[in-house]
C-alpha cells in the first residue's frame, strides 16, 4: 500500500512539473477546460495561481480566478482579487462586470450598485452595465432608478430582449400613482344594439406590488350597470409575482360577483409562464381555467394563451395568439391578436349567461405621449354563433388614456 501512494505522489509530481514547463496562456487554457470540460474548479484555481506565479499582472487570469471563487461561494477570496484588478485600472470592463455579480449574488446589491455605477460611468453607451444597474436596483427596491436606466438601453439598442422583459415587470413597480380612464364601442351586424363599455380606475404602488381600484360602467342588452373591482399584483421574489381579482355589480349585465388568480414565472431565456383561474358568479357558477406560455425576441413579444372551461359534458377550450413589436420602449408598441373558441370576457355572454363562441382578430396601439400620458388605441373583429349555426359579426374600437404621477 505505502507503493502505490508513492507512486501516486510521484507521478502527481511529474504532473506538477510538467505543467511548471507551460507557459503562461497555456495554463490558462488549461484552466479553462478545467473548469468547464472536466468541471473540476478547483484543478482550474490551482493552475491559474500557477500562470500568475509566472504572470502577477495578467489581469484576464485574476479576473478568471475571481469566478471561479465566486462560482464556488468563496467570496471574500474574490472580492480581494477582483478588487485589486480594478484597483490598478479602473477601466477594466471585464473586472468591473465580475465585482457586480459576486456582490449581487452574495447579497450585497448596495456594493454591487457602487460597481454598476462605476461601469456605466467608465462605459455609458454598455448595455450590459445598464442592464446590471437595472437588476441591481430592482433588487434595492428603487424601481423608479432601474426603469431610467432600462430607457437609456432602449435609446441605445431597440431591440435588447432581456431589456424589454424586465421593463415590462418592472413599469407599474415604477409608477407610484395613475389614473386611467377607457371607453370601448362594439357594434353588431345583426341582433343587438350597439353595446358601449367604459371604465375609470386608479392605480397605486404599496409595499407588496400594485394595486388597482376599477369602476366600469357598461351598456348592453338596452339596460345600464356599473361593477367594482379591484386588482392586486403581489410579488414574492424577482420574477416570480401574482395576479389577484375581485369584482362585485348588483347590475344583471355583470356577474354578481367575479374572482381572479394567476401566479407569473419568470424563465431563462427570457421566457415567462403563468396559471390561474377566473370565477363568474351569474345565475350559476362558470369556472375558467387559464394557463399561458410567453417569449420575448428582439423588439417582439410572444404570448400563446388558453382557457379551459368545464362542462357537464366536455371541457369547451380557446387559444389566443399575441404578437406584440416594441417600437421603442415598453411603454410604446403595436400588438396584433388572434383567438378562436369562448372568451373569459364578460361581453362574450348573452343574458341567459351562455358563452359565445367566437373567432377574433385584433389590433393595438400603444403610445407614451410623454412622461405623464400613455395612449392606447384598439379594435378588433370578431365573428360570433349566438344560436346555432346562427352567426353575427362584430367591430369593436377602443381608446384608453393613463395619466402617470
Amino acid at each position: 500500500m505505502r507503493r502505490i501512494l508513492t507512486s501516486l505522489v510521484f507521478l502527481a509530481n511529474l504532473s506538477l512539473l510538467a505543467q511548471t514547463q507551460l507557459t503562461t496562456d497555456e495554463l490558462f487554457v488549461k484552466a479553462k477546460d478545467a473548469a468547464f470540460n472536466q468541471k473540476d474548479r478547483n484543478l482550474a484555481r490551482q493552475l491559474c495561481k500557477q500562470a500568475l506565479t509566472k504572470s502577477p499582472d495578467y489581469a484576464d487570469i485574476s479576473i478568471f480566478l475571481g469566478r471561479l471563487y465566486t462560482w464556488d461561494n468563496i467570496y471574500d477570496s474574490a472580492r480581494v482579487i477582483l478588487n485589486a484588478v480594478i484597483k490598478k485600472d479602473s477601466s477594466n470592463s471585464d473586472a468591473i462586470s465580475a465585482a457586480i455579480d459576486l456582490e449581487y449574488w452574495s447579497g450585497n446589491s448596495v456594493t454591487a450598485l457602487k460597481f454598476c455605477n462605476l461601469g456605466v460611468s467608465k462605459f455609458p453607451v454598455s448595455t450590459d452595465f445598464l442592464l446590471k444597474q437595472a437588476r441591481v436596483l430592482e433588487d434595492l427596491e428603487r424601481y423608479d432608478e432601474a426603469f431610467l436606466s432600462l430607457e437609456k438601453i432602449f435609446k441605445i439598442d431597440k431591440s435588447n430582449t432581456e431589456a424589454f422583459a424586465l421593463a415590462e415587470r418592472l413599469k407599474d413597480k415604477a409608477r407610484k400613482n395613475s389614473i386611467g380612464i377607457t371607453y370601448q364601442y362594439e357594434k353588431f351586424d345583426k341582433t343587438f344594439d350597439p353595446w358601449q363599455l367604459g371604465s375609470f380606475s386608479y392605480s397605486r404602488r404599496l409595499f407588496f406590488g400594485t394595486t388597482i381600484l376599477r369602476v366600469n360602467f357598461a351598456r348592453r342588452f338596452e339596460n345600464s350597470g356599473t361593477q367594482y373591482e379591484i386588482d392586486m399584483y403581489p410579488s414574492f421574489a424577482t420574477g416570480v409575482y401574482s395576479y389577484l381579482n375581485f369584482g362585485y355589480s348588483k347590475d344583471g349585465i355583470f356577474p354578481k360577483q367575479r374572482y381572479g388568480a394567476s401566479l407569473y414565472f419568470g424563465l431563462p431565456l427570457s421566457f415567462e409562464i403563468d396559471g390561474g383561474f377566473r370565477l363568474l358568479k351569474y345565475s350559476s357558477d362558470t369556472w375558467i381555467y387559464t394557463f399561458a406560455l410567453g417569449k420575448y425576441w428582439g423588439n417582439y413579444w410572444f404570448s400563446l394563451r388558453t382557457f379551459i372551461t368545464p362542462q357537464v359534458e366536455k371541457a369547451s377550450h380557446s387559444y389566443s395568439l399575441i404578437i406584440r413589436y416594441y417600437l421603442s420602449g415598453a411603454d410604446d408598441y403595436l400588438s396584433f391578436s388572434a383567438g378562436t373558441g369562448i372568451s373569459p370576457e364578460e361581453n362574450s355572454v348573452d343574458l341567459l349567461g351562455n358563452w359565445l363562441k367566437s373567432d377574433k382578430l385584433g389590433i393595438e396601439y400603444q403610445n407614451k405621449l410623454s412622461k405623464k400620458f400613455i395612449l392606447n388605441i384598439s379594435g378588433d373583429y370578431s365573428r360570433e354563433e349566438y344560436l346555432s349555426n346562427e352567426f353575427r359579426t362584430k367591430i369593436s374600437a377602443g381608446l384608453a388614456l393613463k395619466f402617470l404621477f
